[in-house]
């Protein structure tokens, strides 16, 4: 199973660590129209942090050495070095992060670490100044500019390698004693309590709805902006801002909720239920998780009515400068949205264990991007549950026959 960026069974002090790549779903223009697509971009902003972050997660739970310096018998004579520096998976991971450029991200993002305290507190142990043959300087920078861009890290005097293997450890075990204080856990009780708070939420959106329709039909769909529409330099006044996509996330409510009825067929809405979630995302800016369940006793064909709500969300509300990912179109392995039925108990465990998760997930950055007072999570009220009324039926007495 794979959960934050890396493999469940990789995790305890193993050898192997296992990185998922960094794919992002995006929202590009094409032919007229403003398409998902799914990009792996290794390079960008959004890569690095995640990177970072998953290596810091794994860092937390681990209390190996990972890097340290051993002998080599046989070795060149030219060579500077009679020792090599050996990392384990986890300490070429580490030294991957190093050599990524933190001030590109610190200057896009001046408040990150603030907002997602993984990134911060390698941030603050690897920027520390560390005191090298004749100037100091930030670790980071100097592996990233002195020990690791070349082929060769090993090539430099065993006094070197030395002072850059210690640094290296010493920046991890800084990593570690600040995951582990009370300040970072109090933020990470923080980040995790308002995801809990959604879940349940949604969980008894669901059950509700259950409640009403033994049959559901389970909606999902993500929301965006085409990306021109979210870089300012490029679409100028143009570009969304952050009060324009209010006013989306506002209209798409009021469709779901007063007039999402008036396009299906008469009983579709019957139990009706849904959640929006917003989200920030590095690389494609606001977005929204989507998740709508109807009657599926009435209704069946979720593709095309997510499609429709999908271009409705296109065409009406954000006139074209917004993007629609229809999850129902997708293959999934183990499917928990369509067509669900009460008995259908492993497609309803996969609906609360997965999909409902994956909407309510915590988002370090929706608060770096709003208000403290604004929301990111608005899920309709539960439908109403009809009291079926208790005891025998009795037929009704014509008194004029009677007389």
């Amino acid at each position: 199973m794979i959960k934050d960026g890396m493999v469940d069974n990789e995790y305890g002090d193993e050898d192997v660590w296992s990185m998922e790549p960094y794919e992002a779903l995006m929202f590009a223009e094409q032919d007229g129209d403003v398409v998902a697509t799914r990009i792996a971009n290794e390079t960008s902003i959004a890569s690095d942090v995640s990177y970072i972050t998953s290596v810091v997660k794994r860092l937390l739970i681990t209390k190996r050495s990972l890097l340290r310096l051993i002998p080599v018998a046989a070795i060149h004579p030219r060579r500077p070095n009679t020792k090599v520096v050996e990392a384990t998976s986890g300490g070429e991971c580490f030294l991957r992060c190093l050599q990524m450029d933190l001030e590109r991200i610190i200057d896009r993002y001046p408040d990150i670490g603030r907002f997602n305290r993984y990134f911060g507190i390698f941030y603050d142990a690897v920027m520390r100044d560390v005191p090298l043959a004749n100037d100091s300087m930030p670790l980071a920078t100097a592996a990233r500019s002195e020990w690791l861009p070349f082929g060769d890290r090993d090539f430099f005097s065993d006094d070197v390698l030395e002072l850059f293997v210690k640094y290296s450890n010493q920046a991890i075990e800084r990593i570690r004693q600040e995951g582990g204080d009370e300040a970072f856990q109090n933020w990470l009780l923080r980040i995790q309590r308002q995801p809990r708070e959604n879940e349940e939420r949604l969980l008894s959106l669901i059950d509700a709805c259950l409640s009403v329709n033994h049959h559901l039909l389970v909606l999902r769909f993500d929301l965006g902006y085409s990306q021109f529409y979210c870089d300012r330099t490029l679409a100028g006044e143009q570009a969304v801002s952050y009060e324009e996509m209010r006013e989306h996330r506002v209209a798409l409510r009021r469709f779901l909720k007063r007039h999402l009825k008036n396009r299906l067929p008469a009983g579709a809405c019957k139990g009706l239920a849904f959640a929006i979630k917003m989200e920030f995302g590095l690389d494609k800016q606001h977005h929204f998780h989507v998740i709508v369940i109807l009657n599926g006793n009435v209704v069946r064909k979720d593709v095309g009515i997510t499609e429709m709500i999908c271009n409705y969300w296109k065409s009406e509300i954000t006139k074209g400068k917004g993007g629609a990912c229809n999850c129902n179109q997708r293959t999934y392995q183990k499917r928990g949205i369509g067509s669900i039925r009460r008995g259908e108990h492993e497609k309803l465990k996969v609906l609360r264990e997965t999909v409902v998760p994956y909407i309510a997930k915590a988002d370090f950055y929706g608060k770096m991007a709003k208000p403290d007072s604004h929301r990111t999570f608005w899920p309709s009220h539960p439908p109403k549950i009809e009291a079926i009324p208790k005891g025998r039926k009795r037929m009704a007495i014509n008194r004029v026959e009677l007389q």
